[in-house]
């Protein structure tokens, strides 16, 4: 998995400035948030866009999808947050405990930036759409089955994908904010996939047979859970050159991606760990990476 070893996801924006100010409270809270939302990997050019140079048409587009991936982030605080439960219920690591409480803060961070970018293409200082998540919840499970399943489902499966996305998305970017957005994005969810990877090995460990049994029964819904988000319909508007080069691809290509991603990172990645895999590269094999 040389991909999730990429970026060193440790830095810091000594050059930080306040992201989204219409997001905050105004209180004195203001002052520790900030230096919470300095560790980035890269300082961001705010400055730099060339989103004068696109249409309305293809700003508005790209208003669209800044503006969805705002709102997932956002979601994925709920997320971490639900899984800290599942996981100190499960009695983690400290180690496994304090990734994924950090990984809340990375997403509020990476929701500011979506939504800086939104504001950037659409001119409006919008907020994220209150959606809260929702994780398979079976309280006949063990609770290290649980935290487990829910860890697979998180990180392993769409956190990794997350970073072969991004990786893909990036690479065809030249505008210098979106670049740096998705770059800094990018590092982050290098380090969340990380996490999932590491307490599926730690819970092996731990349980043995009866672990990789469950992760063996996760695995399925955990990829059907991503293919969803992937199909997905997306925000109306042309995907043209211009805005490919502003951090985006079509749904088509993201498609090849996941498929890619099952096939040459996850599935690898879990028969390592002794996981079967069952019909995974026959689901999201070639009918289904071209089915749209």
């Amino acid at each position: 998995m040389e991909l999730l070893g990429a970026i060193d996801p440790q830095g810091r924006d000594e050059d930080y400035e306040a992201t989204s100010p219409w997001w905050l409270s105004g209180t004195p809270l203001e002052a520790e948030h900030h230096r919470l939302m300095r560790r980035r990997s890269v300082p961001i050019p705010w400055d730099q866009t060339t989103a004068d140079q696109l249409t309305d048409a293809e700003r508005a587009r790209l208003a669209g999808t800044w503006m969805r991936r705002s709102e997932a982030e956002y979601l994925a605080v709920s997320t971490f947050s639900v899984l800290a439960i599942d996981l100190t219920a499960a009695r983690a690591p400290a180690d496994v405990l304090s990734l994924c409480l950090r990984a809340g803060i990375d997403e509020i961070r990476h929701a500011e930036m979506c939504l800086r970018m939104a504001k950037i293409y659409s001119g409006k200082q919008n907020m994220p759409v209150v959606k809260m998540s929702s994780l398979p919840d079976d309280p006949k499970r063990p609770k290290l089955h649980q935290a487990l399943a829910n860890t697979m489902l998180v990180s392993c499966v769409s956190e990794t994908y997350a970073t072969t996305v991004l990786s893909a998305t990036r690479d065809l970017t030249t505008d210098p904010t979106a670049q740096a957005v998705l770059t800094s994005i990018y590092s982050d969810e290098v380090a969340h996939a990380r996490l999932g990877w590491s307490y599926l090995r730690h819970a092996i460990e731990v349980g043995g047979q009866g672990v990789i049994d469950a992760a063996a029964e996760m695995l399925p819904r955990a990829l059907r859970g991503v293919a969803n988000v992937v199909e997905k319909e997306r925000p109306i508007g042309e995907v043209t050159p211009a805005v490919r080069t502003h951090g985006l691809m079509t749904p088509a290509e993201e498609r090849i991606i996941y498929a890619t991603c099952i096939r040459e990172v996850l599935v690898p990645g879990f028969q390592a760990l002794g996981v079967p895999v069952g019909s995974a590269l026959e689901d999201y094999g070639d009918t289904w990476a071209h089915a749209a």
